[in-house]
């Protein structure tokens, strides 16, 4: 009998044990993880910022204060300063320097029919034309003959067009020519120099 009550205490006291053990002050005994605090802004470090910088909880109601914070936070780092000694807006700057003379040479040359040191000659603009097209020149030195002709298609000469020395401008009549595609040539002193296309579209 005394052993029996033994017994039924050791148990009890396991009992409870137990319950103590699985339950948690302040929440479910199936939530056994303890909630930790959240860190507050003053407290946070980054190891990139530069010396002297600090960092301030931003919210997402100023944008533009937080795109300023990060790109004052990628572009001062001390390693790539350090490693090529200028400022990543400088190389940009000089990398669009280097391409603009190219690129506006490149398309200075696609406008040209022609250019040498004695003529320059533009193409035939608006192309496609309806009523009338200009051609823009210059010329430098000179030159005994100058002049534009007009083939259709087939390779008939619609029109031969003198260019004078005291003249900018040379404008093709497209009125009366039927809609189509032709090709302009330019040739100096009787040498065919420049051939390009030249669409007429009347509007209806």
């Amino acid at each position: 009998m005394k052993r029996n009550i033994l017994y039924l205490m050791i148990l009890l006291t396991l009992a409870l044990q137990g319950l103590n053990a699985q339950s948690v002050s302040n929440g479910s005994r199936l939530n056994m993880v303890s909630k930790k605090k959240p860190a507050s802004g003053e407290n946070i470090k980054f190891s990139g910022l530069a010396t002297g910088s600090s960092y301030k909880l931003l919210s997402l109601q100023n944008p533009k204060a937080l795109n300023s914070f990060y790109r004052s936070f990628l572009f001062s780092s001390p390693n790539a300063s350090e490693s090529t000694g200028v400022a990543t807006t400088e190389i940009v700057e000089k990398v669009t320097d280097r391409r603009q003379p190219a690129m506006e040479a490149q398309l200075k040359a696609e406008e040209q029919l022609y250019v040498n040191d004695k003529i320059s000659v533009s193409n035939i603009y608006p192309n496609p034309a309806s009523e009338y097209a200009d051609l823009d020149y210059n010329i430098t030195a000179n030159i005994r003959d100058a002049k534009v002709i007009i083939y259709n298609v087939l390779g008939s000469q619609m029109a031969e067009l003198p260019l004078t020395r005291n003249d900018r401008k040379l404008r093709v009549n497209t009125k009366d020519m039927p809609t189509g595609l032709y090709f302009y040539q330019l040739s100096l002193d009787g040498q065919k120099v420049a051939t390009k296309k030249m669409l007429v579209r009347h509007q209806q």
